[in-house]
């Protein structure tokens, strides 16, 4: 009887990595040649900034080139493998399995003779809660499992160092509160530790006064790598003095992030009207005062939107510039164009802010002549000054993905719903460290969501309901955030009007991936 139970448990394993590779293999499409870019006439490499669709199935490409160069993080040793092979793509096999876990006693990734001989006892150490039984929450990896494996800190509190980590990352600012009440000073400034100065600062200026003065009694010198020194900017004043001198030094919002290091050297930048073979059909130079071709939408009359730093303009469908505005101004603040769609009547903007999983973006709705604008939306958390938007079914979806979610609004900006959820496991939640980062919508009225850090793509329905797996492309892998993340986490995707065509935008390796129906 034992032995049959034993069989039985080993063949439950089996099954669970068979339903693993069977949901990996319902994708219905499959990458083809994907379209490449090599040097501009003027001999200097082309960087691809950001991709968008005409009513033709053409390809809108932003492009740069001159004398900086792109900086990107070094991927892994085995993110340069081909992903297409594998047949777990969230990174982890039946080797994270608790069974295996359990099973494996020596850890070298075999299971012995030895260790068969010991598997009654190795199981029953699974049984948690007493009842002779393994439930299927049982024999599952757990949330702070996964994150031991993919490097989490685990610590012998109440609260694991992973769920601190992530409310900071992810939480609302009632949730963060909470949080500082509860842990411990040591916990909380361990969380921090790896992010930048500007979100640190920006972050502890959201706590109550009074937890911020039982963080200084508390923590015994310890926040970061100050030492107790006060950080003082590069005028020499510390942020005491700042703060005694009214703050004269505004806030610094959407500052350069990795997408736009090019900017620091002198680039010149246009617009290229690609076919879907590849071929160039035509080449708008953008003016050196702007806008810089961060994000581009395309509209049924032709007219095309353009929007970079701190401007956004409108063009006629042969390149002429029709209007223009400075968001700069609008925003009080120096700005980064985040997120761009055009319905009908509105022009919706995502205007940036910060460089992390805790940047956020305030909405901004324009007339289509680029008047009026208005603040619609406020803190939305798209990571790295990323967040896509859509219109459907006279609603604005917005990609939050540093929550992993996408929530819903009014055109005005009144919030309805939301819905998604992060699974680091499943296939119907979003996984790495911040997505879906990129939306579109498909012919039916459906809604394709790009995941970067996995390079997979899916459909939902406006509100939520999964539809099924469309294919996954070679991309840097990665689950948290960090400077890789924040390097590659920009994919935006295009679907053509019979989906016989997906484009994902690889700023890795400066192509732009196609996705085709697989062959029957």
């Amino acid at each position: 009887m034992k032995r049959f139970a034993l069989l039985n448990m080993l063949w439950l394993v089996f099954a669970l990595g068979q339903a693993q590779t069977e949901t990996n293999s319902e994708a219905t499409h499959a990458e083809v040649e994907p379209i490449k870019f090599g040097k501009h006439s003027s001999g200097h490499a082309i960087t691809i900034k950001t991709i968008a669709m005409t009513h033709n199935d053409d390809l809108l490409v932003g492009i740069s080139w001159g004398e900086g160069k792109m900086e990107f993080a070094e991927p892994s040793s085995d993110a340069d493998q081909s992903r297409r092979g594998r047949s777990n793509r969230s990174g982890r096999g039946l080797s994270s399995l608790p069974v295996i876990v359990a099973l494996d006693e020596n850890k070298d990734g075999e299971i012995s003779a030895e260790e068969i001989k010991n598997a009654e006892k190795a199981l029953v150490s699974l049984d948690a809660d007493g009842d002779g039984k393994l439930s299927d929450s049982e024999v599952r990896p757990s949330g702070r499992d996964i994150e031991r494996q993919s490097g989490g800190r685990a610590r012998s509190s109440d609260k694991p160092q992973a769920e601190i980590n992530r409310i900071l990352e992810f939480g609302t600012p009632d949730e963060i509160v909470e949080l500082a009440r509860e842990v411990e000073p040591r916990q909380f400034f361990e969380a921090m530790r790896d992010m930048e100065y500007e979100d640190r600062r920006k972050l502890m200026g959201e706590l109550p006064d009074e937890i911020r003065q039982q963080f200084r009694n508390r923590r015994s010198g310890v926040e970061g790598r100050r030492s107790g020194r006060e950080r003082s900017d590069r005028g020499g004043r510390s942020d005491r003095e700042r703060s005694a001198r009214g703050s004269d030094r505004p806030e610094q919002r959407g500052n350069r992030g990795p997408l736009s290091v090019d900017d620091l050297f002198s680039h010149t930048y246009s617009i290229r009207i690609v076919s879907p073979n590849g071929s160039i059909k035509a080449e708008w130079p953008m003016p050196d005062d702007g806008p810089h071709p961060k994000m581009i939408h395309n509209c049924e009359d032709g007219t095309v939107y353009v929007a970079g730093h701190g401007k956004i303009a409108s063009y006629d469908k042969n390149g002429k510039r029709l209007a223009m505005a400075d968001f700069d101004q609008i925003s009080g603040s120096k700005s980064l164009a985040a997120g761009l769609f055009v319905s009908d009547r509105h022009v919706f903007l995502a205007v940036g802010t910060g460089n992390s999983m805790r940047a956020t973006e305030d909405i901004y709705r324009f007339n289509r002549d680029l008047t009026s604008p208005k603040k619609i939306i406020e803190q939305q958390y798209g990571c790295c000054s990323h967040i896509d938007m859509q219109v459907m079914n006279g609603e604005l979806l917005i990609a939050e993905n540093s929550r992993h979610r996408v929530n819903r609004f009014s055109l005005d900006g009144t919030k309805l719903g939301r819905w998604g959820k992060r699974d680091r496991t499943g296939i119907e939640g979003f996984a790495a460290c911040c997505n879906p980062v990129n939306i579109d919508i498909g012919p039916d009225n459906v809604l394709y969501t790009a995941e970067s850090g996995v390079g997979r793509i899916k459909k939902y329905t406006p509100d939520g309901k999964f539809l099924g797996v469309v294919g996954y492309v070679d991309t840097t892998e990665f689950d948290r955030g960090g400077k890789l993340a924040a390097q590659t986490c920009y994919i935006p995707i295009e679907v053509n009007k019979d989906a016989s065509r997906v484009y994902v935008m690889d700023v890795r390796a400066n192509l732009i991936r196609v996705l085709a129906p697989k062959k029957k």
